[in-house]
């Protein structure tokens, strides 16, 4: 039996090492031209965000970095989650750090989370009629989106937000008081003059100025306070959010001084769409891959519950690899905390150490997947994303613990499912062992066919044909000892070793 528990464990390690030659490729890319200006990669992120965009964005970043072009964002989009908007504008300023050239193209909108990606790339070009702002963080419920009800939370993720915009425009150069009025709408924008300069300042720097007898020259009020700022392609312009218009993707290339350039578009691949399914039930696959490696455990042999249990961490895994949030020494740390898990079960049990780096292992690498590669702490959103997941993570595992509980009480008592575990003395739980009805009982005595360490098998006296599975009581028990039964309940067999010759 434990020989079949470690070759569980080495069925599962196989399957998260096979992970690093699953992502789906990116196309072949064409030989190098003698410059840069005979390409560019052009990628489109249009619908609601999901993680699915962030694996066809990662895919463009990584085109663009192995031909050394420019990277074109064309965005229409109404935006979405906050921890995603998050990543997808740290991965594109990461672009910008490793020497891509990132250009957004609003091409009709980039609104809520789609304007954090505009502004976090070094150009933005407009259509005519496109659109930029409206970024105020909102909640989906049943009835439809709305304003975040607990009023403390809701300053607490705005005012997150809202320094994130601003932190991200003032790195772009671009006016830090028009980012923060898309997210809040108690941020007033002035326009006002400043020794013959014009400037934009929020409401409170006007304020400020005055209570100072410094107040700058009003030009214009370009949003006053309690509404949200949207700005139309000409507005954002003339007020330097944007880098210019372009009517056509061929205007903005033009406009990079890349007239002529081959475009090497990427299209969204249906294992990206995979990818978002996944990450949607990403959780739920997590919790039922957990409860089935339970079960596994408490089940004699190798069976449906350890498939299932493979399969469903796999998924998890492969769906966080897929969209680039999982990278290989992520997974390694997960597998190598399995590893010390197993060896704390069946090599060294008692020993408490490695089960307890192992579980550390377990979890630190989870929670590294889901806050992705581009952590930062320094940024207010970077830190509430990371409790999130781990409040999503430690529940999820709480989730798995109380159903754990709840097959051990309930569910040998079931006549199909009851087969599949250990279940307490008599004819159900010679049933669920295979064995002889007067076999399996407290005080039964019988000898270990294998090592118990702390879990093996057995051979009843009372049915010696038949090996049980069983887990020592105390230390390990060798392999031909005498052995007593000393607890028949749902889910275990305990023995506990005993002198040669006692009947």
């Amino acid at each position: 039996m434990t020989i079949l528990r470690v070759f569980f464990f080495g069925l599962v390690c196989a399957c998260f090492a096979s992970l690093a030659s699953a992502r789906p490729a990116t196309e072949p890319a064409a030989e190098t031209s003698s410059g840069p200006a005979s390409e560019y990669v052009h990628v489109r992120v249009e619908g609601p965000l999901d993680v699915g965009a962030q694996s066809l964005l990662a895919r463009g970043i990584r085109e663009a970095r192995e031909r050394g072009v420019p990277l074109v964002i064309e965005l229409d989009t109404p935006g979405g989650p906050i921890e995603l908007m998050w990543e997808l504008a740290n991965q594109i300023d990461a672009a910008g750090l490793d020497g891509v050239e990132t250009v957004a193209w609003i091409n009709d909108k980039a609104l809520s989370a789609g304007a954090l990606l505009a502004i976090a790339c070094e150009r933005i070009y407009m259509s005519p009629h496109g659109v930029i702002g409206a970024a105020m963080p909102v909640q989906v419920g049943p009835e439809g989106i709305m304003a975040i009800p607990d009023d403390q939370a809701r300053e607490k993720i705005t005012s997150a937000t809202r320094s994130s915009f601003r932190a991200f425009a003032e790195k772009k150069k671009r006016p830090p008081a028009l980012a923060e009025a898309m997210v809040d709408a108690d941020v007033e924008v002035r326009e006002v003059l400043v020794d013959g300069e014009r400037r934009l300042i929020t409401g409170k720097e006007w304020d400020d100025a005055r209570e100072k007898g410094a107040a700058p020259e009003l030009v214009a009020t370009i949003v006053q306070r309690g509404k949200l700022l949207s700005l139309s392609a000409e507005q954002a312009n003339r007020y330097g959010l944007s880098d210019g218009l372009a009517e056509k993707l061929d205007e903005v290339v033009e406009k990079l001084g890349l007239a002529g350039a081959a475009p090497v578009s990427l299209a969204r691949t249906r294992s990206e769409d995979l990818a978002a399914l996944l990450d949607q039930w990403k959780f739920v696959l997590l919790v039922v891959a957990l409860l089935a490696g339970w079960t596994e455990f408490k089940a004699p042999g190798f069976g449906l519950p350890g498939v299932l249990s493979i399969v469903c961490f796999s998924l998890f895994l492969f769906g966080q690899y897929l969209v680039g949030i999982a990278d290989v020494w992520q997974i390694a740390i997960v597998v190598v905390g399995l590893v010390l898990v197993a060896v704390e079960i069946f090599l060294m049990p008692g020993t408490i150490w490695f089960g307890l780096a192992g579980a550390l292992c377990v979890l630190g690498g989870l929670v590294a997947m889901a806050v992705g590669p581009n952590f930062d702490w320094s940024y207010a959103l970077n830190r509430q994303k990371l409790l999130s997941e781990t409040f999503d993570l430690a529940l999820g595992l709480v989730i798995a613990f109380l159903g754990a509980l709840f097959l051990s009480r309930f569910i040998g008592k079931t006549p199909v499912v009851g087969r599949l575990v250990l279940a307490p003395a008599g004819e159900h739980s010679a049933a669920a062992f295979g064995a002889a009805p007067a076999a399996v009982r407290l005080g039964a005595f019988g000898r270990a066919v294998t090592d118990l360490r702390p879990v093996g098998k057995v051979a009843l006296d009372a049915d010696p044909a038949r090996e049980l599975e069983a887990r020592a009581s105390g230390s390990a028990i060798d392999r031909g000892a005498r052995v007593r039964v000393v607890e028949v309940s749902t889910g275990r067999l305990v023995v506990e070793s005993v002198a040669e010759g006692e009947s």
